[in-house]
């Protein structure tokens, strides 16, 4: 029978043979040479070959693309490599011997060939081991969604640095951040745009690293370094902690391929010159200066919090407004009697004066557990009992306008949809977005891409808003490219 439940097919003793055998890989890896050679696999696979070519002595034509995906026998995946690295900062270094020690030679894309086909391997008999019982594959599924689908999407590009510049690094925010840190939060997004553009052409950049033709000064670059970068001992501690956190916040051990990553607080890492770093994986800079954004703001309090929560609310009111120009919209208002009013959902959007959407907005953040926890429902329940706020929110409008407690007139095809700024729930076994079965559970953009329906959409449309409002340096780069032209 398809349900019946089969024993793992990987003992222990299988486990512990692969683990051994990934981590004597590390344990033979020079620190910096390693981290040099993810650069380079990185680079190598995003279309920076001659960038790439430099740190390798011998590597196969076909393992040069422009992108991992679709995946062939020589990819290597971002989420892959960010695995890789802390496992590099987790495994000890073998004890000195008189014989001499093995290394492992990270000029040759061989020597990281197999060492994904280790970690590989061990990730393929762990989950022989603990996929089994109550915990299925639709929860595995759940967990490689949280995984794969941010590094698939990537973070080079408009929408992200617009959005998180827009809730982050204005009003309070920026206020708080200023007083706390002692510069402004729009110098620490440019001075990481700055280095990610350095890191696409180079591994190693020097501290002493400033566009002064841009406006990134010195000062600036130097204020920003401790906030995004760490020595190697640092992040072998910082590693260790947050492995440590999150096994005891769980309760059970985390699968090596879900294990935290330090690249996501500090991209930037020096070996043992100081004056040196690395960012072997250089978009987790963009990660850091989005996203990520977030910590920096989250000692000051619940007051910053909600004003970048508010502008989140208003961004997916103004989004839908000037993309979708054939709906009105509005954000949340408040009705009935005098004393004992309610706040409408967040975004009401009406077609010929009926509302045919209502979504309530939760900037609720997605916490390591609610990604990779074998029961997020229950391990990040504050998270998801927002969400499950959310829904009550909308069903509660949906109440008093039929019983005419608030005057809307309801499309009879009107949709209800809670609106995250974080992706909770990437991939599911239920959502229905296509009558047929093949569907279920599959993403609506992925259905119109495979049914060929995206191609009666047109071209598609491009980001309506101006980076320069919310990142007053964006437009810097144009006077450079002008001056340029001009020469």
């Amino acid at each position: 029978m398809p349900d019946e439940l089969r024993p793992p097919k990987a003992s222990e003793a299988k486990v512990a043979y692969h683990l051994k055998q990934l981590r004597k890989m590390f344990a033979r890896a020079n620190d910096a040479a390693f981290l040099q050679m993810i650069w380079a696999v990185d680079a190598l696979q995003s279309g920076r070959e001659a960038a790439a070519k430099l740190y390798f002595s011998t590597y196969p034509k076909e393992a040069a693309t422009k992108s991992s995906l679709p995946p062939s026998r020589f990819s290597i995946h971002r989420w892959e490599l960010e695995t890789l690295i802390v496992q590099l900062f987790l495994v000890p270094k073998e004890l000195p011997r008189e014989q001499g020690n093995l290394l492992l030679d990270c000029s040759k894309f061989e020597s990281i060939r197999q060492t994904i086909n280790r970690l590989r391997a061990l990730e393929d008999v762990k989950s022989a081991r603990y996929l089994s019982g109550d915990f299925t594959i639709w929860g595995e599924m759940h967990r490689i969604a949280q995984r794969q689908f941010h590094w698939q999407r990537g973070y080079f590009n408009t929408p992200q640095f617009y959005r998180y510049a827009y809730l982050y690094a204005q009003g309070k925010c920026a206020d708080y951040f200023k007083q706390a840190y002692g510069f402004e939060i729009t110098d620490l997004i440019f001075t990481g745009f700055g280095l990610f553009s350095a890191y696409l052409t180079d591994a190693w950049v020097p501290r002493k690293t400033s566009v002064p033709e841009v406006g990134l000064t010195d000062e600036i670059v130097q204020r920003a370094f401790p906030m995004m970068s760490c020595s190697r001992d640092e992040a072998r501690t910082g590693t260790a902690a947050l492995v440590a956190q999150a096994q005891n916040e769980h309760g059970s051990p985390i699968p090596t391929a879900l294990l935290p990553s330090i690249l996501r607080k500090t991209p930037l890492i020096y070996v043992d010159d100081p004056n040196r770093l690395i960012s072997p994986i250089p978009e987790t800079i963009l990660l850091r200066i989005t996203t990520g954004l977030y910590y920096d703001l989250l000692p000051g309090g619940q007051d910053v919090i909600n004003d970048a929560n508010a502008r989140f609310e208003q961004y997916c009111v103004d989004l839908i407004d000037v993309m979708m120009e054939r709906f009105e919209v509005r954000g949340a208002y408040r009705y009935g009697p005098k004393g004992a009013q309610f706040e409408s959902p967040d975004v009401l959007t009406k077609d010929r004066g009926k509302l045919v959407i209502v979504g309530e907005c939760k900037a609720t953040k997605l916490t390591y557990l609610a990604q990779f926890a074998e029961d997020p429902f229950e391990a990040a329940k504050k998270q998801y009992t927002q969400l499950a706020k959310g829904v009550f929110q909308l069903w509660r409008f949906f109440s008093h306008v039929r019983r005419g407690l608030v005057d809307e007139d309801l499309a009879a095809d009107c949709h209800a949809i809670v609106l995250t700024l974080d992706p909770f729930i990437q991939i599911s076994r239920h959502p229905q977005m296509s009558n047929e079965d093949k569907y279920q559970g599959w993403m609506l953009s992925n259905v119109h891409r495979d049914t060929g329906a995206v191609e009666n959409f047109g071209k598609p449309k491009i980001y309506p808003f101006e980076m320069e409002k919310v990142l007053p340096w964006w437009s810097r780069f144009d006077d450079v490219d002008d001056d340029e032209d001009a020469a």
